[in-house]
């Protein structure tokens, strides 16, 4: 069976504005990071040798992006106010060719920009998940 691998040229991440998804301009990376579950150390004198864990609580962890800078874009603007603001925001991570829409709950938690004389100026940031992760 061939493979299913597909490259992600024609992903979207983008942001709830008003009624609409708004875009972020010019990503070149969007990642998953941190998922995970909590454990409580449920070993008592009955477990014998080994340690038993129960899981607790779901972190869905964080999404970080990286783009080109675009200096008086609307949606970078945007951006900028989510993180200054704390303002919770829907997310959604659209796949190309209809593979599907990653959407989530977060918040812009970091914002980095880097200009350098002999690179492209970008712009980086962390988006802390709040709740669940769904995919359509």
């Amino acid at each position: 069976m061939p493979s299913q691998a597909f490259a992600g040229r024609g992903s979207k991440l983008q942001f709830l504005s008003g009624s609409l998804y708004t875009p972020l301009a010019e990503m070149k990376t969007v990642g998953f990071s941190g998922a995970k579950y909590d454990l409580a150390d449920v070993t008592s004198m009955d477990s014998g040798t080994f340690r038993e864990w129960l899981p607790t609580l779901a972190d869905s962890g964080e999404i970080s992006f990286n783009g080109n800078l675009i200096p008086g874009d609307a949606s970078q603007t945007q951006l900028l106010t989510l993180f200054n603001e704390a303002t919770l925001t829907q997310w959604r991570i659209v796949l190309p060719s209809s593979l599907g829409t990653f959407s989530f709950a977060g918040y812009v938690t970091g914002l980095d920009r880097d200009i350098s004389v002999d690179k492209e100026v970008t712009i980086a940031g962390k988006i802390k998940i709040t709740g669940q992760i769904s995919f359509a």
